[in-house]
């Protein structure tokens, strides 16, 4: 006799269940981990370092004279800053800005790319950096004055190969905008704290930065190969194999802010380019990693089903709903002196009963769209 629709479906809760306990176990761990590692004065080190900063941009006019007066701006960095830019086949005139820019901080060498997408653009760049450490950033990011700075004395103080570095996103005054930057700053906080554990995941390529010659130890290494994006992760799951040392920065001078676009579209598109990538990863820790937060998720969403159909209370929804939202607070107000952010719990608590739904409706997307970079969509069959 098969089993019976009830009993597949207890089964099937009682597996999610399980990836739900695993969740609270393993972000209860993190965030226990980010209080007794979070602080952490850098010292100062007088030693030189060369440094090339590289950025792809493609149609951010808008955007371009903001990052280049931020980078322009550094302070408390005696050394000269190669900047490399990239222009990833734009069509709205920022290349035409960039020709007309002199950068007073250094070298600016100015590229058009010849492959596609971001990524093809960064490697691009990297491949012709002179700098001894390569840094990253997006075009739309504005870096602090001290962000130079900071890297390179963490850099110098750790003998590190790979460096993430914190991102901020301003919400600006919408509500789509509120849940895009709290999300983002979970993703951030997360990613840090598993760097700091050990197990580093996730990084972003809008902050980041590492050896150039680690880098190129690392290109015969790196997964995704067939994925527009993804230059941060895979390049961290390398240094990963090779045994690289990665560290977190976690001092408020190597913030870099990004902003929220505001709209749920574009929000959406995001996330599932983020999402995309997952699939091509080989990296055992990322690959469980997401799988539980999905199935901690999914679980949530399951339990609806014999809620409203009235086989279990309402109270066991709401307290799991409660435990997963208390539980991701205590990492995420951790973070809050490195990032510089408030997080008000009223609003908070809003976006956390918003987020299961929006997971999952994005890992869906993930799955069944095609990758998407500035309106450039590639599938991998035509890569």
């Amino acid at each position: 006799m098969s089993p019976g629709p009830d009993y597949l479906f207890d089964l099937i809760l009682g597996i999610l269940a399980l990836f739900f306990a695993v969740y609270l176990a393993v972000i209860f761990l993190l965030a226990i981990i980010w209080r007794f590692r979070e602080r952490s004065e850098l010292a100062s080190i007088s030693q030189s370092t060369s440094v090339s900063v590289v950025v792809a941009y493609r149609n951010e006019i808008s955007n371009l004279p903001g990052f280049i007066a931020a980078l322009s701006g550094q302070t408390d960095f005696d050394g000269n800053i190669e900047l490399i830019a990239v222009n990833d086949h734009s069509d709205d005139g920022g290349d035409v800005w960039m020709a007309s820019q002199v950068f007073a901080r250094g070298r600016m060498i100015l590229i058009d790319a010849q492959g596609s997408g971001k990524k093809a653009a960064i490697r691009e760049g990297i491949e012709v950096a002179s700098g001894e450490l390569i840094v990253s950033c997006d075009a739309d990011c504005v870096p602090g004055p001290e962000w130079i700075k900071t890297i390179v004395t963490k850099y110098r103080q750790d003998d590190a190969d790979m460096l993430a570095g914190p991102v901020r996103m301003l919400p600006g005054d919408t509500l789509i905008g509120q849940y895009d930057a709290i999300d983002y700053y979970s993703l951030q906080v997360s990613s840090a704290a598993a760097i700091k554990a050990g197990f580093p995941v996730f990084c972003s390529a809008a902050n980041m930065a590492f050896r150039k010659s680690a880098w190129e130890e690392a290109q015969g290494l790196m997964d995704g190969q067939n994925y527009l994006s993804g230059d941060d992760v895979f390049l961290l799951h390398a240094f990963k194999k090779l045994g690289k040392r990665i560290v977190f920065i976690s001092d408020p001078g190597a913030v870099v802010d990004t902003f929220s676009s505001g709209s749920i579209a574009t929000c959406f598109r995001q996330r599932v380019r983020w999402g995309g990538k997952s699939r091509g990863y080989k990296d055992v820790a990322s690959i469980i990693l997401a799988l539980t937060v999905f199935g901690a998720n999914l679980f949530l969403l399951v339990l609806l089903i014999p809620v409203i159909t009235g086989s279990l209370p309402f109270w066991l929804l709401a307290s799991s709903f409660g435990i997963k939202a208390v539980t991701d607070y205590l990492l995420l107000s951790g973070g809050k002196r490195v990032f510089k952010v408030t997080l008000p719990f009223y609003r908070y608590v809003l976006i956390a009963v918003i987020y299961p739904f929006v997971l999952v409706l994005t890992a869906s997307g993930a799955l069944l769209l095609a990758e998407q970079w500035k309106k450039k969509a590639v599938t991998s069959q035509s890569l």
